[in-house]
């Protein structure tokens, strides 16, 4: 087997040259070196390092924030209570009792257990401790009905919810009490890490921060979440006749009404995994429950759409009826290259069914006959523009806008002339979300001429120092021959991102106009990236759609450079422009992740000394923490 691996390993090198150089074939390299290295080993090595990082001198400097705090708020932890192993339960609220912020109330509503050890275990910690609080109730409703037994109990402005067997870290409690003073959220999530039921790591969730669209896809918020308690009260606490899913259809609710969403990129929270666990025991109620309240959601929102399911587990498609006349003006710059022009436009014939288009080919001064010829006989059926002058990408792509007739277009898709379209409805799905008023910007996911690779799933701000490509050089699919779903279903969930690439970028017309289109300045490089930070600045979303997937030749017209930097002045101007948030942590990226690697990988996990929230404005689709 080794053997075999070692012949071929010549044809795979050749490919990943082809794809991206040098580069390519060094990721690759580091990617195999690393699922080596980071195994369980590795794992408890890096969870070992985080929780050393609670050292006593720095518990002392934690505490020594906590005292300094001016009006330190009140936290209420909500736990309820059933039929808890007396060690984990008492290990979940020994957590609490040990966190270093000292201003907290524990409320806790047993389920009338069975098991007579649970009360007595809750009878002799809360006699211990009086900011503990018990109430046991009557009849046993489920954990929604005693959750909202618990949160009776509160008293604080702010609440966090707490499973009977899980644990907080020590410093869980000051990290929230430092976003609330920060932010003053509404609601606010964290990261955790998901351990066996001896407490060893099994896998870290580092979440992005808010994304409704992500949060439609995928319940991708589970702990630590907390909300202002009045926000509770306003929605009517947790549904009784819900059983599982509480949480998702909860937070929903919550997200309806919430101005400010914080999220605290730290691991907060310690989820125990067992089998025993409602979620385990009913996984299929969980999925349909789920279903149905995502549904209720998007009802409430004003924003109905059809959710589908059956492709992986608590993962959603939600399709939204296209409404309204959708006028798409598809725009291909080319310089020869007339075979892939045919290419590109012959695919989109083939697979875009139910939405208005029309092409509109930017021919730029190109001298090859056969290509030549081929673009005159496109002009009975489409828009054929002769452009001449330097190559400038923006200035080509704001000329053609500026030719098409003044508000005919709802949309335009901008599209490299080496795109090929593969799947039946992928400009239907991008329209989807683009029809939304405050939904500037759609990408797609593209793919390598082989298939089998990604080039692009979204624009992370900042990775490699400026701007890369999400899931760049990682497989499509597993083995399996399911979807790869990627780093917390990344490649698979359809979610708002800073930016996406112009090879295959939807935007609506009026976001383009209100913005002045691409800046000219930026002749070849990044002018994509700066659209939609723009966009963006003023109060748009940018959406990246997996369900739009397209391959792309990339760079076949105007070639590829291996070394160096291809467009420097560009680049300059991009980072002088954008410098503090290419130098922060892209709010759809996660400061614990590997902001040199593509492919979500973990690095050396630490407790930061200061909190670094990000808090989402659901106004105005800013982030204010930033």
């Amino acid at each position: 087997m080794a053997i075999a691996r070692l012949a071929s390993w010549p044809g795979r090198a050749w490919r990943l040259w082809q794809r991206g150089g040098l580069r390519a074939i060094a990721q690759k390299l580091r990617t195999k070196l690393r699922r080596r290295l980071l195994g369980e080993r590795a794992q408890l090595a890096a969870w070992d390092q985080y929780r050393r990082g609670l050292s006593p001198e720095n518990r002392r400097r934690f505490a020594d924030r906590a005292a300094a705090l001016e009006n330190p708020p009140q936290i209420s932890i909500i736990m309820p209570v059933y039929n808890t192993p007396e060690r984990w339960l008492t290990e979940a609220i020994e957590s609490v009792r040990a966190q270093i912020y000292p201003h907290w109330e524990l409320c806790i509503a047993d389920d009338r257990s069975p098991d007579p050890q649970v009360k007595a275990t809750l009878d002799r910690l809360a006699a211990e401790d009086s900011r503990i609080k018990v109430t046991c109730r009557d009849r046993n409703g489920g954990i929604s009905a005693a959750s909202n037994s618990a949160l009776a109990l509160a008293t604080s402005d702010f609440v966090v919810l707490m499973d009977h067997d899980d644990q907080l870290p020590e410093h869980a409690l000051l990290r929230v009490a430092e976003t609330i003073l920060a932010d003053d959220p509404d609601l606010f999530y964290s990261d955790e890490v998901l351990v066996t039921p001896e407490g060893e790591p099994i896998e870290f969730a580092f979440r992005p921060a808010f994304s409704l669209e992500l949060l439609r896809s995928h319940p991708y918020i589970v702990h630590l979440v907390g909300f202002r308690r009045s926000l509770l009260q306003e929605i009517g606490g947790f549904r009784e006749f819900l059983t599982v899913s509480q949480d998702y259809d909860l937070i929903l609710r919550a997200c309806e009404r919430a101005k400010r969403i914080s999220h605290i990129p730290e691991i907060l929270y310690l989820w125990r995994q067992h089998l025993t666990s409602t979620g385990n025991q009913r996984r299929s109620d969980v999925l349909e429950i789920s279903r149905a309240v995502l549904s209720e959601h998007l009802d409430r929102s004003g924003d109905p759409g059809e959710v589908q399911t059956g492709f992986r587990f608590n993962y959603f498609r939600v399709r939204y009826p296209l409404q309204g006349p959708i006028r798409i003006a598809i725009v291909i710059p080319t310089k020869n290259c007339g075979e892939l022009v045919k290419q590109c436009i012959d695919s989109i014939a083939k697979t875009v069914h139910q939405v208005a288009y029309e092409i509109v080919l930017i021919d730029h001064d190109s001298n090859d006959p056969k290509s030549i010829r081929y673009f005159r006989s496109l002009k009975d059926q489409h828009r054929v523009l002769n452009y001449s002058g330097p190559f400038n990408f923006s200035a080509i792509n704001n000329w053609a806008v500026a030719q098409l007739p003044p508000g005919y277009f709802t949309h335009y898709l901008f599209c490299n002339n080496d795109i090929e379209a593969i799947e039946d409805g992928w400009l239907e799905r991008m329209a989807e979300f683009a029809q939304k008023p405050d939904i500037g910007i759609v990408g797609a996911k593209l793919l390598y001429p082989d298939r089998c690779y990604i080039q692009h799933a979204g624009v992370c701000v900042g990775m490699h120092g400026m701007a890369e490509h999400f899931g760049k050089f990682m497989r499509d699919s597993l083995p399996s021959g399911e979807a790869e779903p990627g780093y917390i279903g990344a490649l698979i969930s359809c979610r708002e991102m800073s930016s996406v690439t112009a090879a295959c970028l939807l935007m609506r017309a009026d976001t383009f106009a209100k913005i002045g289109g691409y800046d000219e300045s930026l002749a070849v490089g990044f002018g994509d990236v700066d659209l939609c930070l723009r966009a963006r600045e003023v109060g748009y979303r940018a959406v990246f759609c997996a369900d739009a997937t397209l391959v792309h030749h990339e760079s076949y017209t105007r070639g590829k450079t291996f070394e160096g930097d291809p467009h420097p002045e560009d680049s300059a101007k991009f980072f002088k422009r954008w410098k503090s948030m290419i130098q922060a942590t892209d709010p759809y990226f996660n400061p614990n992740l590997d902001i040199t690697r593509q492919d979500w990988a973990m690095k050396e996990l630490e407790i930061p000394e200061k909190p670094r929230s990000r808090c989402y404005d659901t106004q105005t689709h800013q982030f204010r923490s930033l």
